[in-house]
């Protein structure tokens, strides 16, 4: 049984989302931007967010693929897991800013519920970071 599974598969299941909210981000700026393939956009928003869209998608397959990194050598990238954390506590606080605003009625309780999955994964990073593996001596 290969050692840290449990932080293995949470950084797989992260990475897999992450690529796919990624890549759905960046058909939906492709589509509009480039071949208007789709009868309706995939997002309603204007040109400045398709681009947001677009830049946000590309970080977010980055993001994955660091993520995948960990998930072959989870000892040896331990910055990965921070930066995880810390994207995920952000991400949490940013929306419940915004359900906390008001702005954002029409959404009701979605921004908490992401929130709440969020901060559970971003504590998932947290418990199940393996041990830091000391440098070898010279």
């Amino acid at each position: 049984m290969p050692r840290h599974l449990a932080y293995r598969v949470l950084a797989a299941v992260t990475a897999g989302c992450f690529f796919l909210v990624g890549f759905a981000f960046v058909c939906g700026f492709m589509d509009r931007a480039l071949f208007q393939v789709f009868a309706r956009p995939l997002f309603d928003t204007d040109v400045r967010g398709y681009y947001l869209l677009g830049v946000a998608g590309s970080a977010l397959i980055a993001w994955a693929v660091a993520l995948a990194a960990v998930v072959r050598a989870p000892t040896l990238h331990p910055g990965v897991a921070t930066a995880t954390t810390v994207g995920l506590v952000l991400g949490a606080i940013l929306r419940l800013l915004a359900w906390y605003s008001g702005e954002y009625r029409r959404m009701d309780d979605l921004l908490r519920l992401e929130a709440a999955a969020f901060l559970a994964l971003a504590l998932g990073f947290v418990w199940l970071r393996p041990p830091r593996v000391p440098p070898p001596r010279a």
